[in-house]
């Protein structure tokens, strides 16, 4: 079947190579110049009207000036250039039966007096570039009539929307997505579908900011997407639906729906989803030099699994009145994974010979969740963007972790059956207060106050199976209570003048952490108490219109998770052992980043170079005992900085046709400063790339893909082997974009993929390979109904906490064993 659809898939792609473009289509295009310089005006705004005044399209020219469009039907009409600062100029134009027609160059003289306020609100700007961010006018696009949001997203400048519809800024996915200046937990974990599922005519522009300030300099923010609603209070109905389906066997589906009745507005999303993974298989190979009866050890592995998860978010919000708002939101998560496994594993001694041979059948269950809510009320001001925020956030994320093993020995090792339950989480309450108050159009401060209750618990028990029973091991009970209260203020200050922009602020957090451990018959007790000062420096200078420089720094907290401190001790796997480690400290990181940006309505281009410093990392340890055991967990060993560049660039030679390239280099070097090696650094490149493509082939169908690679990940004690994947996708829309059919195909010309990771130290080497299944086929239907125009409207200001390291593995597994 895949066949097929592979040279399904390349047929279409071949489909433009012969009919590109519209063959009744006209293409008309021009230069705008400034009459004494004679050089481009960038971004001027070009309507298109016939001549009973309609408007048939507007769009925004690019850095030089240069625009492009295309009429199909025989018309008559006037081309209407606007800029601020300029005149307005009017070109007639006749679209016959030329498939080309240029009308050349056209002066602009600058105005030398004020612009009458109706013809500006007639010709409205569609880009407005600032020094520290770029606005796309919404609703001076014709287009954003008959278009959701998402289809809104392709046209902005900096922003890149893949055939999957996956959202990219400057070719990074590290960005937030603001609804009205407020973060939203439902546009974090589901932005492309509801933004497929929003109007575009609901919408009055899309803000990209490329330097956040002090409030949004935390860790993993790029930059911002703020989407800020029209003002209308339009009421109504509307949502959609959608299904998926998968070559491995999983499913899952969705639902969104807003209304809003009178001061009163909500939304809701929830969708169900069944994955599975087919039977994949494991290798690894371990040499200990510690040992001369345990010297190699080698594991082979199948297993395969599968997992069922829902998910649900909602918005709602009251207004009191024009100037008082209360707004609430949720996202919440449940979802549980069942893995099947049987493991051989044999281990030689120095002279080649085998010493020791076992099987092992492992079952694993998993259950994880998350459940975040907002409560925010909002003072707003008559003095534009002056605003006072009060906010209230709860984020509670539960998880199970459960296994159960059956040893056969089958050379010199006895046989034993044995299970395990963990119960951890992690419990979070924030409070916060926020003030914006724009002094002038040049200074801005901004200020506010935070303070968190972060609990994270977790009870481990563990069972032996004896005459027929399992009886309760409690040597090895473990337990765990994690509490930290943080308090913290920040300042931030903004300074603009001509084109030069000036960012600083600084946060002052103090961290007050108590744990209390107990393992076996043995109890541990600690506290730790840091107050950090937390800068933040950024200073842009706008070249031109269209191309800019920035020099930032930043300082960085990253405090580890849930993950990373749970002392659970999974030992599923006879000869290894893994867990989190509850003495862990924060991570403190310098970051430095010059860029340069250039950016116009068909060309992005943005290049920098950045630093790293940390010199508190958090990394994951592997050692190995001279039984064999392999032993995993986390460490403050140490440094870890990276040195290197990234860049990003598209092209958009249409509005049928885009590309988009990105790439991302580093040196890394890692020093481990404690520990069995006191002195073991590694040090080498690591970098990645990806290209893309999206295409309406014609009216209502595209294609698209992507390709990219990998080279590997670098770690303290190794490096995990590159790779590289690709997909392609057919999407046909119906009945006015309400239906949607589509299919993909992902790494068509691999049907499997191997991962190889290599690990060593002076005691030690460590070979692993992990092979599965790769090559998928997804099916998916969606249909929008009903019609809004707004939003719900949301605090402009709200809670953030992004100073937890997250991940880690499951449970403190560190990764868990080879």
């Amino acid at each position: 079947m895949y066949r097929f659809l592979i040279f399904f898939l390349l047929v279409v792609g071949g489909l433009p190579l012969a009919s590109f473009g519209d063959s009744n289509a006209t293409l008309i295009s021009g230069k705008v110049v400034d009459s004494l310089s004679k050089k481009g005006v960038p971004f001027v705004t070009v309507t298109v009207q016939d001549a009973q005044k309609k408007v048939l399209k507007r769009l925004a020219s690019d850095g030089s000036g240069k625009f492009d469009f295309t009429l199909k039907d025989n018309v008559k009409g006037e081309v209407i250039i606007t800029a601020i600062g300029y005149n307005p100029a009017k070109v007639k134009f006749s679209v016959g039966s030329k498939p080309k027609e240029n009308l050349g160059t056209i002066v602009m003289s600058e105005s030398t007096s004020k612009i009458d306020q109706v013809v500006v609100q007639a010709q409205k700007q569609l880009v407005k570039v600032e020094v520290d961010k770029l606005s796309y006018n919404t609703e001076a696009d014709p287009e954003s009539q008959t278009s959701n949001a998402l289809d809104m997203l392709r046209k902005v400048p900096l922003l890149t929307v893949d055939g999957e519809d996956n959202i990219t800024l400057k070719g990074s996915s590290s960005f937030k997505i603001l609804v009205n200046g407020k973060e939203s937990t439902l546009m974090s974990s589901n932005p492309k579908d509801v933004l497929k599922g929003m109007p575009a005519s609901s919408i009055k522009n899309v803000e990209v900011i490329t330097n956040p300030s002090s409030k949004y300099s935390a860790e993993g923010v790029g930059g911002i997407i703020n989407i800020v609603t029209a003002k209308k209070t339009l009421e109504g109905v509307m949502g959609s639906v959608n299904l998926r389906a998968d070559s491995f066997g999983g499913f899952g589906g969705g639902f969104y729906t807003t209304a809003k009745i009178g001061k009163l507005s909500f939304s809701l999303n929830y969708g169900p989803n069944y994955n599975k993974q087919k039977e994949s298989t494991g290798y690894s190979l371990t040499e200990n030099y510690l040992s001369a009866t345990d010297r190699r050890t080698e594991t082979s592995s199948l297993s395969d699994g599968d997992g069922f998860s829902n998910f649900a978010s909602g918005d709602m919000s009251y207004e009191i009145d024009s100037l008082n708002l209360l707004s609430l939101s949720f996202w919440g998560y449940g979802g549980s994974w069942n893995n099947k496994s049987e493991i051989l594993t044999s281990v030689y001694n120095d002279q080649g010979v085998l010493s020791q041979q076992f099987s092992q059948a492992n079952k694993n269950k998993s259950t994880s969740g998350s459940i975040s809510g907002n409560l925010d009320y909002q003072r707003s001001f008559k003095k534009p963007d002056k605003l006072f925020t009060v906010s209230y956030k709860l984020d509670y994320i539960p998880r199970e972790t459960e296994y159960e093993y059956t040893v056969d020995g089958i050379l010199n090792y006895a046989d034993k059956r044995n299970t395990s339950k963990n119960h951890a989480g992690s419990y979070e309450n924030t409070f916060q207060v926020d003030f914006v108050n724009p002094i002038t159009p040049k200074h801005q401060y901004e200020l506010g106050t935070k303070y968190i209750i972060r609990t994270n618990p977790s009870e481990t028990n563990y069972y032996n199976f004896s005459n027929g029973s399992w009886v309760e091991d409690a040597s090895r009970y473990g337990d765990l209570t994690y509490t930290q209260n943080i308090v913290a203020a920040y300042m931030g200050y903004l300074f603009k003048m001509n084109k030069v922009s000036l960012k600083t602020g600084f946060r002052l957090e103090g961290a007050y952490t108590d744990a209390d451990s107990k393992q076996g018959g043995t109890a541990t007790s600690f506290s730790n108490n840091v107050t950090d000062v937390v800068p933040y420096f950024t200073l842009s200078y706008k070249l031109k219109e269209s191309s800019s420089v920035k020099l930032n720094y930043t300082q960085r907290l990253q405090r580890p998770g849930i993950w990373y401190l749970n002392p659970y001790i999974d030992d599923s796997k006879p000869k290894s052992l893994s867990y989190g480690n509850p003495k862990l400290d924060a991570e403190k990181v310098h970051a430095f980043d010059l860029g340069y940006s250039f950016f116009s309505s068909k060309v992005n281009v943005d290049f920098g170079l950045f630093a790293q410093l940390n010199d508190n990392a958090i990394q994951s340890i592997l050692t190995v005992r001279s039984d064999g055991v392999q032993v995993r967990t986390y460490e403050n060993s140490g440094t870890n900085n990276s040195f290197g560049a990234n860049v990003y660039g598209s092209y958009r030679p249409s509005p049928k046709l885009s590309f988009s390239l990105n790439g991302r280099a580093s040196y890394s070097v890692m020093e481990r400063n404690g520990g069995v090696n006191e002195t073991f650094r590694k040090e080498g490149w690591v970098y990645n790339g990806s290209g893309s493509f999206y295409w309406t082939v014609i009216p209502g169908l595209s294609f698209s893909g992507y390709v990219g690679g990998y080279s590997g990940w670098l770690q303290l004690q190794g490096k995990s082997k590159g790779f590289w994947y690709n997909s392609f996708s057919l999407r046909k829309e119906f009945l006015s974009k309400k239906l949607n059919l589509s299919v993909s195909v992902s790494s068509p010309f691999q049907n499997y993929r191997t991962s190889t990771s290599n690990m060593s130290d002076k005691t030690f080497s460590s070979h692993s390979e992990y092979r599965y299944q790769n090559r998928t086929v997804s099916f998916g239907i969606s249909y929008r109904f009903g019609k809004m125009g707004a939003m719900v409207k949301k605090a402009k200001r709200s809670i953030s906490n992004d100073d937890v390291k997250s991940g880690g593995g499951s449970g403190g597994n560190g990764g868990g064993g080879n």
